[in-house]
C-alpha cells in the first residue's frame, strides 16, 4: 500500500473514499452522465464559499431532530438514528454533537453555503479551528470559550436568562468542544471532531463523542472516560507510514473551543 492510496480513518470530514457521501455537481432533478446516487434522495445545496455552486448532498433519511442532550442516552437520541440498526454510518461526530440527524454525513457550514475545502486543513492550527468553528456559527452553534472558566462562565449566563421560567438550572442547550487536526506528513488530509457534554447543565463533567461512522461512546481514544475534552486523550494510530515504512503514523485532534448548542435554531447538512 502507497501513501498515495492509503484510506485514512476520518472523524468528521468525508474522506475520499467514501463514496457514499461525496457531494456531486448534479442539481436535484438528476444525476450527471459520470454520477449515479446510491442514496433515495439527494439535496440541493446552494454553496456561497468558497466558491457559487449548487451541489448535490446525498441523503439515506429525513433529518430527524433530538432535544438538547441532557444524558448520555446514544439509543435514545434522533430516534435511535445514531445506532447501527438505523443510520449510524450516515452521522458523524458532528451529527452527534448537534444531536441531530440529517444523515448525509453533515459537514459544518454547508447547510448555510459555507463548504469546507483541502486547502482550509492546510492552514495553521488556530486558523483551521477559527475557520471550522465560524462555519459552525454560521450553522446556529454559539461560541463558548476557550478554556473551561470560560465554559462555565457561559452557561452561568445561559441559565440565568430561564427564558422558559424552568428553574434556575435550566439550560436552553447543551455544550460541544471541537478539536481539530492539521494536514501534515504521509498525505495527512487534516481532520475535525467533537465531542458532546451529558451534564451540561450541571458540573460538564460527563462527555461522549461519535468517531464518524463509528458507534456512539463516553470513552475518548485512549478508552478513558472522558471528563474534559481538553485532558482526554484524541490521538488516532493509521497503521503503517507506507509500504516501504512500517512506522506507525499517529495523529492526534488538539482541543480549539467549546461551543453551545441552542435547543431550536440549529440546521445542518
Amino acid at each position: 500500500m502507497s501513501s498515495n492510496s492509503r484510506q485514512f480513518k476520518l472523524s468528521g470530514v468525508i474522506a475520499s473514499h467514501d463514496q457514499f457521501h461525496q457531494e456531486t455537481h448534479a442539481l436535484m432533478l438528476g444525476a450527471t452522465p459520470d454520477e449515479h446516487y446510491i442514496a433515495p434522495k439527494v439535496i440541493s445545496v446552494d454553496i456561497s464559499v468558497p466558491v457559487s455552486k449548487t451541489i448535490g448532498v446525498p441523503q439515506y433519511s429525513d433529518t430527524v431532530y433530538g432535544e438538547a442532550a441532557g444524558q448520555y442516552d446514544p439509543a435514545g437520541d434522533c430516534q435511535g438514528n445514531f445506532m447501527s440498526s438505523k443510520f449510524q454510518p450516515n452521522n458523524n461526530c458532528y451529527a452527534y454533537g448537534c444531536n441531530i440527524t440529517p444523515n448525509t454525513f453533515p459537514q459544518p457550514g454547508r447547510q448555510s453555503g459555507y463548504l469546507l475545502v483541502a486547502e482550509d486543513f492546510k492552514k495553521p492550527f488556530d486558523a483551521l479551528g477559527e475557520q471550522v468553528s465560524s462555519y459552525a456559527i454560521k450553522d446556529g452553534l454559539q461560541l463558548a470559550g476557550r478554556t473551561f472558566e470560560e465554559l462555565m462562565a457561559f452557561k452561568s449566563s445561559q441559565q440565568g436568562t430561564n427564558p422558559k421560567g424552568l428553574g434556575a438550572g435550566y439550560l436552553a442547550g447543551h455544550f460541544v468542544a471541537l478539536m481539530v487536526s492539521t494536514a501534515g506528513d504521509a498525505n495527512w488530509p487534516g481532520d475535525y471532531h467533537w465531542a458532546r457534554c451529558d451534564n451540561s447543565a450541571g458540573a460538564c463533567d460527563s462527555w461522549s463523542q461519535k468517531d464518524g461512522s463509528d458507534q456512539v461512546t463516553n470513552f475518548d481514544f485512549a478508552g478513558n472516560a472522558i471528563t474534559n475534552p481538553m485532558t482526554a486523550n484524541w490521538s488516532v494510530n493509521q497503521g503503517p507510514v507506507s509500504s516501504s515504512d512500517n512506522r506507525e503514523m499517529l495523529v492526534s485532534y488538539d482541543f480549539y473551543c467549546f461551543m453551545f448548542v441552542p435547543e431550536a435554531g440549529v440546521k445542518i447538512i
